[in-house]
């Protein structure tokens, strides 16, 4: 039993990431985008503007270390597939991911600060104004999610 149980979530760790990848339109974009992209196309940016948004993405474009993503992967598998849990290695593994999070958060706060800059007053002003909306949908979805969670 307790083999099975094993199997089926290194299963379901292995199988997640690649059906969650192949999720994308008919053009092999992944749906969605990012939010803040988004939002900018309702900007009404200039080109001008366009060209500055695109060169601040790429300076804090994270990089992409597939050896180092492949190492946290294989760190994971030991410890999901060890006869006993290590809770050093565990919190080891913790406290990596974090600060790797720490350092994009910083980075993509970074960015969307120098995209701020480069609107207009009238753009800085509509661009609180959708951010204020977006909050207020957020709030709406998480009220929903309770409301179902205490039924």
């Amino acid at each position: 039993m307790k083999k099975l149980l094993v199997t089926a979530l290194v299963g379901a760790l292995v199988v997640a990431p690649v059906a969650f990848a192949a999720k994308s339109n008919s053009e092999g974009k992944q749906r969605g985008g990012h939010p803040a992209m988004k939002m900018m196309k309702q900007l009404d940016l200039s080109d001008e503007q366009k060209a500055q948004v695109k060169e601040i993405m790429q300076q804090h474009k994270p990089k992409a270390d597939q050896e180092q993503r492949q190492a946290m992967y294989h760190q994971r598998m030991e410890i999901i597939t060890a006869a006993s849990f290590d809770q050093e290695a565990a919190q080891a593994l913790i406290d990596i991911q974090q600060a790797k999070h720490q350092t994009r958060m910083l980075n993509m706060l970074q960015a969307q600060q120098k995209i701020y800059q480069v609107l207009t007053p009238e753009q800085q002003q509509k661009y609180q104004e959708l951010s204020a909306k977006k909050m207020e949908k957020q709030q709406k979805r998480m009220q929903k999610g309770d409301k179902k969670a205490q039924l």
